[in-house]
């Protein structure tokens, strides 16, 4: 059986999460797989050339057309996510044509420029769907070929981490994320802010862009986001936060900040909105403070406390290896495609 996965590009995050590596599983599996990743990448980032967004598109068509290249009547073609911007869907139906396709989202794409109609397109032409969580396989609104496949982590590479015995000024809170994504971490930043000023603790951001002067009473050290060091940068943390809004489009996160924070045996606090939800029980393995004087409250009791720390951190490692490690899913993948193959391409 070969797969070829169409991936968004090579350092997108999805990509590299629910494409090369569920990639890298499936052939410890017996599984052929083929990755193409367009570069510049599907949202046009070209490395070296800082060319505006949308001159780079029609770079990104030429370079997939030429992808499609190679592709067997008996391949499985898998989409992580549209294949290009555009509201078009002509890519993906040249690439399918005559032979079974996945297609898999994370995000809500729905809510893009023309998004709706393009994702109840692909939905329709695919042989499977692949949702990242239960508020996404609503929208693909196509629960007879639908399964829900959260993101997640390699917990041979995400190890836990012990927890540091420390209080106070010697704890380190922090936050990771696409600087795009800032606005998020304002949301909770006032009680955030006075529960370093009540401790002492200290805050880092991990991001590709320093943060904005919103964030200023943080005090926050940035430290840049690099592939090589990701774990060991977040194992500077103590605590873990991912504040969002409640709103269509958070809904549509699969939690994937708090999964990489437990993974490390970290204790994390997040909104409790969409896939928050479905990973957390609140007070056991994370907080999910419903308002500012529960942020203020958790996290003050968490720097405070390294047997609390250590306690939730514990069980928030045993929950991502249960459900939301490359381990716990490949089979589920496997049974998806090996349903979809012809039986002389097993």
């Amino acid at each position: 059986m070969r797969v070829v996965f169409f991936v968004q590009g090579q350092r997108v995050p999805a990509a590299r999460f629910r494409g090369f590596a569920i990639a890298e599983a499936l052939a410890k599996n017996g599984v052929t797989c083929d990755l193409r990743a367009p570069t510049p990448s599907v949202y046009g980032d070209l490395p070296g050339f800082p060319l505006p967004r949308p001159l780079l598109v029609p770079l990104v068509v030429l370079v997939r057309l030429a992808q499609l290249r190679g592709l067997g009547r008996q391949d499985i073609v898998f989409f992580q996510r549209p294949m290009i911007e555009l509201p078009a869907i002509f890519l993906e139906r040249l690439a399918a044509r005559g032979r079974k396709s996945v297609f898999d989202f994370d995000d809500a794409i729905h809510l893009n420029w023309r998004g709706r109609d393009k994702l109840r397109r692909i939905v329709k032409m695919v042989d499977h769907v692949v949702a990242g969580n239960r508020f996404l396989a609503e929208v693909a609104n196509a629960a007879d070929k639908t399964t829900i496949i959260p993101t997640t982590v390699d917990t041979d590479r995400w190890v836990e981490m012990p927890t540091r015995d420390v209080r106070s000024r010697d704890v380190v809170v922090g936050w990771t994320g696409l600087s795009c994504n800032y606005h998020h971490l304002e949301i909770a930043c006032a009680p955030i802010a006075r529960a370093l000023r009540e401790t002492g603790a200290r805050f880092v951001v991990i991001s590709d862009r320093p943060p904005p002067a919103a964030l200023r009473d943080l005090r926050a050290e940035f430290v840049p986001w690099r592939a090589r060091r990701e774990v060991d940068d977040l194992a500077r943390l103590d605590i873990g936060v991912m504040p969002l809004p409640d709103g269509p489009y958070e809904r549509g996160k699969c939690a994937f900040k708090l999964i990489q924070y437990m993974a490390l045996g970290r204790p994390g606090l997040a909104s409790p909105v969409g896939a928050n939800n479905e990973v957390v029980t609140d007070g056991h393995d994370a907080f999910l403070p419903r308002h500012a004087a529960e942020w203020t409250e958790y996290l003050v009791r968490l720097i405070e406390s390294p047997d609390l720390r250590e306690q939730i951190g514990r069980r928030a490692r045993a929950r991502v290896q249960a459900a939301y490690s490359i381990a716990a899913v490949t089979p589920r993948y496997l049974g998806l495609l090996r349903g979809l193959a012809a039986p002389e391409t097993l």
